[in-house]
């Protein structure tokens, strides 16, 4: 059998999105030095592109088309032809992160019924091979990649998160909406990053010298053997969570962990592993950038709790290395705040951890300092003991809130009440916030305020609404002159606007570490 010559990325297949109203790039392999050609159907309107092969690549650029338009495209040379049908203009989304947005509509709150109601036709997906390491089955197996339409036979894998956001930027603008799913559990910020970027500032060498500290001679042989050991245990541990499941498929977390044991983690070290620095962006991101898309989505920060001091400054390389790999510097960047999430062995131990609140507090900088971006607060949808929180639906809704309102010019509120400034009258301190137009208002008892004195101790403050602000007071402050709210790793949080959105956790001065 003759193989194929005439080649197109794999990300370019039938039932496709194309970005509407940009320029947009197919390309591909073939012949060197052949003519190829691309025609682009769309009812009685045609587009048809010539370009010669040079160094084996070819490559086209459609001109802006609007939303909407249904089309086929034919690629061909003077023996060879590729045809795409059911292509659609619409707006694209690159969704990427970590286990959150990995979660998988089959698998969150409700996930039967979601996934039973979810089809529609003008929302699609794409996932690349997930594999870390480029070599001939990851070849074989991302050939067999394409768009899907989202239906209820096809999308129990795709992100939750994403597809929530999805059906909500689709039901408010009736544009075909398509999402590039790219996630990986445990993953940590520097995985999604190429080591020249990671070189390029401290933080981002840091874990780079640490990893190979970590993996120190070891050889490929040693490090398939070890995750053959590796994946003995960890499919003994999802076995017996999944025979539980079946006897209680309501359990929790905590259950699971007290009659299952804690999941195997982390994985072994090596050259080839998913959470070496660099390799799923070579893996993952470059397999399918620059395909011309709307924006970025972002969930990921749980694994970089122990440093989250850098986070900010891993942010900034991260969103600057997607961009430049884009080739568009203005492309929206819109992420995912964590919520609230303790374990029960931190919370037993009375163990104060707080990296979780300065990563979080790095995340609201990254919102504020880096333009073109925007930040879903989750404050209040975090599951004491659970790290995957089940509830995709608000994560997807607040995300859409944040599209709908700086990206597609929405006249709505996109955020919940964010710490403005503070007023001392005596012993008591009173709050003033942004974003808190309708209205500030308790959902329960107003906890979760500390105020401290120069001394920087913090204790419990009484609180109250006051109009359009938050009056704290405590008997151990008499001269308060810092607040800090929700800065705990699990706690209440029960401060909105009357819009329903949760207040961002704060401080009011940042401290050494």
């Amino acid at each position: 059998m003759i193989e194929k010559r005439l080649r197109a990325e794999p990300i370019f297949s039938s039932r496709m999105i194309l970005q509407r109203e940009k320029p947009v790039s197919i390309w591909g392999t073939g012949t060197e030095g052949t003519k190829v050609h691309l025609l682009w159907e769309s009812g009685n309107r045609e587009i048809a592109l010539t370009c010669v092969i040079k160094n084996e690549q070819w490559r086209f650029t459609l001109p802006p088309l609007p939303a909407g338009l249904r089309a086929a495209i034919t690629v061909r040379d003077e023996t060879e032809s590729l045809r795409f049908d059911d292509v659609l203009t619409g707006d694209v989304w690159f969704a990427g992160g970590q286990s959150n947005m990995e979660l998988e509509l089959r698998n969150c709150l409700n996930g039967e019924s979601e996934l039973a109601r979810c089809g529609n036709p003008e929302i699609r997906f794409y996932q690349p091979v997930k594999r870390a390491f480029v070599d001939e089955t990851f070849a074989r197996e991302e050939k067999q990649c394409c768009w899907r339409v989202c239906d209820p036979e096809t999308a129990g894998a795709l992100s939750a998160a994403a597809y929530f956001f999805a059906w909500h930027i689709h039901r408010e603008t009736h544009i075909p909406i398509g999402i590039i799913n790219c996630s990986w559990g445990g993953t940590s910020i520097s995985a999604w990053m190429s080591e020249k970027q990671l070189a390029r500032s401290g933080a981002g060498q840091r874990y780079l010298d640490d990893y190979t500290a970590l993996m120190g001679d070891k050889t490929d042989a040693q490090y398939d053997a070890e995750m053959e050991t590796y994946f003995s245990a960890w499919r003994a541990w999802d076995e017996r969570v999944r025979l539980w499941r079946e006897k209680e498929p309501d359990a929790s977390w905590e259950t699971l962990n007290k009659e299952c044991g804690l999941c195997p983690w982390p994985q072994p070290a090596g050259k080839k592993s998913p959470y070496r620095p660099g390799n799923l962006y070579h893996a993952m991101i470059k397999r399918v950038a620059p395909y011309t898309i709307k924006g970025f989505l972002y969930y990921q920060g749980e694994e970089d709790d122990p440093r989250a001091a850098d986070y900010y400054e891993m942010m900034y390389y991260l969103i600057d290395q997607w961009r430049v790999d884009w080739k568009d510097d203005t492309l929206p960047f819109l992420f995912v705040q964590l919520p609230m999430y303790a374990s029960r062995e931190e919370v037993e131990a009375g163990q104060p951890v707080k990296n979780w609140c300065v990563l979080r507090e790095n995340q609201y900088r990254a919102s504020v300092g880096i333009a073109n971006t925007g930040m879903a607060v989750i404050i209040d949808r975090g599951e004491f003991d659970n790290i995957h929180p089940l509830d995709k639906q608000t994560v997807g809704f607040r995300l859409a809130l944040q599209a709908l309102k700086k990206v597609y010019g929405k006249n709505i509120e996109d955020s919940g009440p964010v710490f403005s400034w503070a007023r001392r009258n005596g012993a008591t301190l009173a709050l003033y916030f942004d974003h808190a137009e309708s209205g500030l208002v308790s959902l329960g008892d107003l906890t979760g305020f500390e105020i401290a004195g120069d001394d920087g101790v913090y204790y419990p403050a009484k609180a109250r609404i006051d109009g359009a602000s938050v009056v704290l007071q405590s008997d151990r402050v008499s001269d308060p002159d810092r607040v800090r709210y929700a800065w705990i790793k699990f706690g209440p949080t029960p401060l909105y606007a009357g819009n329903g959105l949760p207040a961002m956790p704060f401080r009011s001065m940042r401290e050494e570490e």
